[in-house]
Formats: structure tokens, C-alpha cells, sequence
């Protein structure tokens, strides 16, 4: 099924704030994660006046409280700012909504992971060059990350490589009570757990559905899971859930300074291929970043809603 293409309201952060990010935070780490100084200051900044409207956006598209929200949001930042200083603003915007981090271990222990497009890649790969199938990241362990988010420094420029977005609760809803019941069995299995950090211990075999009592459901998915032989015998259910999942499907394009936020409880991502990468120049290929955040129910977008929930009873 083709997605449909949709062009989405794009969440500007003025340059003013961007420069003020940039300004009062850096790319120093506690660990795994952005530091605690750098969380604070980039609060400081988003809730010293300017950012009302940004912060009411984010909080209008990621709203958990509300089904009809998105439950995904793509910020415009400033293009023309280098690729160090969109990854400090763009950290910046994520510390709005919880404590940015990296689930995955690399070398310089940077924030923002990845690098430039190869074709030396498993094509499915973050950084390859074919399709990735809808997903959602690291479902196979203790603590899925709460938010991902993607920065594009440099888009493809053969035109390829557009994201994906699909709505995980429609999709659950769309399946009969039979098919769901199969889901929630711990019986499911996806890819490997390996050098992963900020998401607790590995879980496998885990449910493709969970629901506690009390809190919403995390739908723990990835298109992989349709070939892993160890989910032999059960993959009829999964076909019909990933169907269910590609009639809810949007297409978006990105460029350069567009940061893409994903509310991993509700929204599953992934791209088509990337166009005709022969005869393109290494430095001109496609470079896209990740980060992770958790979510803080202290951080000002959420604050947002809180007051604005105040003001709507009194």
C-alpha cells in the first residue's frame, strides 16, 4: 500500500532561540547522556520568554493525554547554521521534553549517532541505503526509549529516503480481540541486544502488545520481526498487524535542519530507499543523526499542557 504523502505544519524554532541554545549549552555528556548542566540551561532558555509558541506546538503534537494529537512533530531549524550547532539547538529542543541520551555505544560517546550514508551497510540499516520497514526502536528491551527523534544535516540528493510514520494504537485497534490476544503473548522475538544504553536489560522473548494496568499500551514492533525465523508459526498474526500498520502510513520529506520527533508509544518509523547513489561523492551523500530522549513530566512542553489545562477549568 502506498503512503500517503503528507506536508506537514512545521514546528519553527526562530533563530534567535537556536543562537540562545547554542550560546548557553555544549556537547558535554554524563555518560549516556546529555549532561544535567546542559538540560538545565537549555530550560533556562526555553522558558525565559520567546518560546511560547514552540513550546505550545511541541505540547499540542505530542500530547499523550489526547488520541487525536499526532503523536509525532518536525521542527524547522535554521539551515544555515553548522552541523555542530543544529546538534546543540536540536538537544536543546529534545530537553523540552524529557533528558536526551544514546542507546547505542560509539566511539566518542557524542550525543547524536551516525554518519554519512554508505552503501557498505546492511541496506535496512540506520545509515544504509535501501527501505527500512516500519518500527519502532530498541522494542526488545526493559525500557524502550520513550522518544526518537531524527536531524538531517544533509538529505539524499538523489531524492530518495523519505520517512515514514504509522499509527501503532489505529493499527491495534483495526485487529480483532483474537489478534490481539495473540500479541499480548511473551512469545515474540526481534533482531539482537548489544551495546545498548539508558534502556535496562535485554527481553526477549517479549509481547508485541503490552498493557499494564494503569498506563497506556506500548506496542513493541518492527517489520523485522516478519522474517526472524524465531518467530516461525506466528507469523500470520503479524502480517495482519503490519497491514493494519501500512493503512495508517504517512510519508514526509525532510531537509536539511529538519528534526523529526517521535513518540516511540504511539508512532513506529522508517524510510523507502534512497535514490541512485552511483556517482555521488562521499561528503554529498545522505547524513542523518539520531538521539533518544526519556520523558519528564517537568520538562516545560509538558509543563505547557499542565498550565493550559489549569487555565481551561478554571
Amino acid at each position: 500500500m502506498t503512503p500517503r504523502i503528507e506536508d506537514p505544519v512545521r514546528v519553527v524554532l526562530p533563530r534567535t532561540l537556536a543562537v540562545a541554545l547554542n550560546a548557553a549549552c555544549t556537547t558535554q555528556m554524563d555518560e549516556h547522556q546529555w549532561s544535567a548542566e546542559n538540560v538545565a540551561a537549555a530550560r533556562r532558555v526555553l522558558t525565559g520568554g520567546g518560546a511560547e509558541m514552540l513550546l505550545g506546538a511541541l505540547a499540542e503534537r505530542l500530547d499523550r493525554t489526547r488520541p487525536s494529537s499526532p503523536g509525532w512533530a518536525l521542527l524547522a531549524l535554521p539551515a544555515t547554521l553548522g552541523d555542530d550547532e543544529l546538534q546543540v539547538a536540536a538537544a536543546g529542543v529534545l530537553a523540552a521534553l524529557g533528558r536526551p541520551f544514546f542507546s547505542i555505544r560509539q566511539g566518542d560517546g557524542r550525543l547524536w549517532i551516525g554518519e554519512e550514508t554508505s552503501s557498505a551497510k546492511d541496506q535496512q540499516s540506520f545509515g544504509g541505503t535501501g527501505a527500512q520497514g516500519l518500527h519502532i526502536d530498541a522494542p526488545n528491551v526493559e525500557c524502550v526509549p520513550e522518544y526518537t527523534s531524527l536531524l538531517v544535516l544533509r538529505a539524499d540528493p538523489a531524492g530518495g529516503g523519505t520517512s515514514l510514520l504509522g499509527d501503532l494504537r489505529t493499527a491495534v485497534a483495526q485487529l480483532d480481540e483474537i489478534d490481539r490476544e495473540a500479541l499480548r503473548e511473551p512469545v515474540f522475538f526481534e533482531g539482537q541486544v548489544e551495546g545498548l544504553r539508558g534502556v535496562g536489560a535485554p527481553r526477549m522473548p517479549f509481547p508485541v502488545l503490552e498493557d499494564k494496568e494503569g498506563e497506556p499500551i506500548w506496542v513493541r514492533w518492527a517489520s523485522k520481526m516478519l522474517r526472524d525465523q524465531r518467530n516461525t508459526g506466528r507469523t500470520a498474526v503479524l502480517e495482519r498487524f503490519a497491514a493494519a500498520l501500512a493503512k495508517t502510513t504517512v510519508a514526509v520529506t525532510l531537509g536539511r535542519g529538519q528534526l523529526l520527533v517521535v513518540d516511540q508509544q504511539r508512532i513506529a518509523h522508517g524510510r523507502t530507499a534512497l535514490g541512485h547513489q552511483q556517482g555521488l561523492a562521499d561528503g554529498t551523500r545522505r547524513w542523518i543523526m539520531q538521539a533518544k530522549a526519556t520523558f519528564d513530566p517537568t520538562a516545560p512542553a509538558h509543563q505547557t499542557l499542565t498550565t493550559a489545562g489549569r487555565r481551561g477549568n478554571a
